[in-house]
């Protein structure tokens, strides 16, 4: 069994290629689940169980991680070969160690964890790379998933991270001061191209979107910044930070 968060396609894709070739009996949406509000799962004692998820603020991203604390896994068998892939830009930063807290809380063990770079999509503050860069990153990122997805059929106890982990004290002024600010919705905007569609209250995974005057209306301060609305918006109608001059992504191999 895999389960993936992706707003943009860069997680999603990671999932379904290593799906594909390990044989994975199922693959289960993070975002569904979230926005559902479905909080158990059951693993139907399968002997592998992967957990995707993007890096915000180098660590996991913190709707995913929240959400992961208050999840019951039912039907883990004691022997399950439990894994982590993380995508990022440049750096995991703490992720495996926040994943393997959140199982052991559970009395489940975190067996490998992998990473995979891809494009940034954090428009908020970085802008995009150019689409010869991005080719390059696509390249890199199938080699690397290739090499996983052997570790992860050869049963592999690894845990490989990218880039430097910051130091203590600034991973608690992150937690403390910058995750608060981003779950605010103030910055958020919607210019005139936008046409009411929707999509953006069917893509929020925090349910935090609804459409009123055929206009998203951002109800309340628990936004994930996944950035989902602002990035698949057909429009591109939706604004926060230095998005309108940074551009949008979608990971251009996959069907989200």
């Amino acid at each position: 069994m895999i389960m993936y968060f992706s707003a943009t396609g860069n997680t999603k894709y990671c999932a379904e290629f290593i799906a594909s070739r390990t044989n994975e009996g199922s693959v289960v949406s993070l975002n569904e689940m979230m926005k559902n509000g479905i909080h158990e799962i059951d693993c139907n004692g399968q002997k592998r169980l992967g957990i995707f998820t993007p890096v915000y603020d180098w660590n996991m991203a913190y709707s995913v991680s929240e959400f992961l604390k208050g999840l019951e896994f039912r039907n883990v068998p004691d022997d399950c070969y439990i894994y982590g892939v993380f995508t990022c830009g440049s750096a995991s930063g703490i992720s495996d160690e926040t994943l393997k807290g959140i199982l052991s809380e559970k009395g489940l063990k975190l067996s490998a964890s992998f990473v995979v770079a891809m494009p940034d999509n954090f428009v908020l503050m970085l802008p995009q790379k150019s689409d010869d860069a991005k080719r390059a990153i696509f390249t890199n990122a199938d080699k690397t998933l290739h090499e996983i997805t052997k570790d992860i059929e050869e049963g592999k106890q690894v845990f490989r991270s990218m880039g430097r982990k910051l130091p203590g004290f600034m991973m608690f002024m992150i937690r403390k001061f910058f995750i608060p600010s981003q779950k605010k919705v103030k910055g958020f905007s919607v210019n005139d191209n936008c046409t009411g569609c929707g999509l953006c209250e069917k893509l929020c995974p925090m349910n935090i979107i609804v459409i009123e005057n055929n206009r998203p209306v951002w109800k309340k301060d628990n936004c994930a910044c996944c950035l989902a609305c602002l990035h698949r918006c057909p429009q591109k109608a939706i604004n926060r930070g230095r998005s309108a001059k940074n551009g949008r992504y979608t990971n251009p191999n996959v069907k989200m």
